[in-house]
């Protein structure tokens, strides 16, 4: 009986990382070909993405802490929530379409609240996996990378089809998909022992009280990486937030664009499904540096790309690079740290990827406007560089944890 219904969660759990990805490629992925058809400047569109990406940094935590505290609101609720808000956000942008001013408000809204149900969604199987039953996840997010496949492919044929209100309406009707599937999600009896609660939340205020300084000081190279992490993922935005810009530079269109995504989507799988083997095979370390060399070589193929083909074959690296630089930055924080840190070294490790996020919307954005698609792309290779000498340097005195 277990067995079944360990398989009909795994099964639900990974309908719903699909249904999540599939917003997440809709209103994020697309995000600069509905502002730019809403007469929106690079530049802005880059400061309305860094905004929604710090916010939801923000909020993040503090409803996490609101679902650790407030035991009778179930955490499917919440993310049922939270998705409800970015439905009438969406719904609000269509209403208020003559105001770039509103429109511009309502996305960043729309924006934050998606952001903020990735941590949401993640947390909700661990409630299962903390109680005993052993859920898949690597499986379930591999569902989610796969969808994200399919939505960029589908959304590209719609937006040339009805226009770029269709990545509206696809969001209303993936959200409201996501909203039913989550509420059907079986409530468990927890066992975590009152003692066992008590001993971690004591511990947890003992960290808490350590200084950031005690922090690095125990582990000297991680700023150094941290800052790797950093300028690779600045490079990665914008690739990825400002891929159209790039499509359209060389003559493409928004076909190609979706097309450029699905191909990425899917490299991503086998690295990310597969990791668990690889790790054991080399260490998670080197596999980190592997990633920054390839991160590098990808920022070349992109600087030289004189047509839609060659910025297609370029993203095949994508299985090199971001596929194995996600795994094993979470394997390798994970490794090095001591039992009580590894929280908050995951932490760090989350706030320098979005530093990074931040930092390549606004600069992505503003380096359009002012030197061009070629220009943000030779600065890109300047980040990708510096971003894997800084992986190597800080990841070199930590073979014997590794």
């Amino acid at each position: 009986m277990e067995k079944k219904f360990v398989r009909s969660l795994t099964i639900r759990y990974a309908c719903l990382q699909g249904l999540y990805w599939m917003v997440f490629c809709s209103l994020y992925s697309f995000a600069s070909v509905f502002l730019l058809a809403q007469d929106f400047a690079n530049r802005e569109i880059g400061i309305l993405l860094a905004a929604a990406n710090i916010s939801a940094v923000f909020l993040q935590p503090f409803l996490g802490s609101l679902a650790d505290r407030v035991k009778r609101f179930p955490l499917k609720k919440m993310i049922a929530l939270v998705a409800g808000g970015s439905v009438l956000a969406v719904i609000c942008i269509l209403l208020f379409s003559f105001s770039l001013i509103l429109i511009g408000f309502f996305y960043i809204v729309a924006l934050i609240l998606m952001l903020t149900l990735q941590p949401l969604v993640n947390s909700l199987i661990f409630e299962y996996i903390n109680e005993g039953f052993p859920i898949n996840y690597g499986m379930a997010r591999g569902v989610g990378s796969l969808t994200f496949a399919i939505m960029s492919s589908l959304l590209g044929q719609f937006i040339q089809r009805f226009g770029t209100n269709a990545i509206l309406h696809v969001c209303l009707i993936v959200f409201l998909a996501l909203i039913v599937l989550v509420l059907t999600f079986p409530k468990i009896a927890k066992t975590t022992s009152s003692s066992y609660d008590a001993a971690k939340t004591a511990a947890d205020k003992q960290n808490k009280n350590e200084g950031i300084g005690t922090f690095f000081k125990r582990y000297p190279n991680l700023l150094i990486l941290l800052f790797g992490f950093v300028a690779v993922y600045t490079f990665h935005t914008f690739i990825n937030t400002y891929l159209v810009q790039i499509m359209t530079f060389l003559g493409g269109n928004d076909s190609d664009f979706g097309r450029s995504l699905t191909i990425a989507a899917l490299c991503e799988l086998p690295a990310m499904l597969g990791f668990g083997y690889l790790v054991k095979k080399m260490s998670s370390g080197k596999w980190l540096r592997v990633s920054g060399i390839f991160y590098v070589i990808r920022s070349f193929l992109f600087l030289m790309a004189t047509s839609v083909w060659m910025v297609q074959g370029s993203q095949f690296l994508q299985m090199v690079s971001f596929a194995l630089f996600t795994p094993a930055s979470v394997y390798y924080m994970n490794q090095i740290m001591e039992d009580k840190d590894r929280v908050k070294g995951q932490t760090y490790m989350a706030g320098a990827t979005t530093l990074g996020s931040v930092f390549g919307s606004m600069a992505g954005g503003w380096l359009l406007d002012a030197a061009g698609v070629h220009g943000m792309l030779i600065f890109g290779s300047m980040a990708a560089i510096l971003g894997c000498l800084l992986i190597f340097y800080g990841t070199r005195y930590d073979s014997n944890k590794i």
